[in-house]
């Protein structure tokens, strides 16, 4: 048998198996509320798709995930949206105090 074909076998199974146990998004930011900065969300869920200054210098953040996205975000997909929009507010002092997940393109 060939080894190289079991061990890209081996470590493929163990890296899909590793995605399934990383937190969702909404799990790390259930967490994160009330405390993270900014920087910190940046970290984790990367850069915003959209972000937005309100005049009280609190800043929305939105993320999007698609069907598309990158496999290890796919989590957020259950019950059936194809595209999840995360809408993150910021305090003037760049700390997460609020998030919402709703379905794309939705008021």
């Amino acid at each position: 048998m060939n080894t190289d074909k079991w061990l890209g076998s081996g470590l493929g199974i163990v890296a899909l198996v590793l995605a399934g146990c990383l937190p969702s998004q909404w799990e790390y930011l259930g967490r994160a509320n009330g405390h993270a900065t900014q920087e910190e969300v940046k970290e984790r869920l990367g850069e915003p798709q959209q972000t937005k200054m309100l005049p009280d210098q609190t800043q929305v953040w939105t993320y999007r995930y698609e069907v598309s996205s990158f496999p290890g975000r796919r989590g957020d997909m259950r019950g059936g949206a194809s595209c999840i929009d995360y809408v993150l507010t910021f305090n003037s002092k760049n700390i997460l105090t609020y998030w919402t997940r709703k379905p794309c393109n939705t008021l």
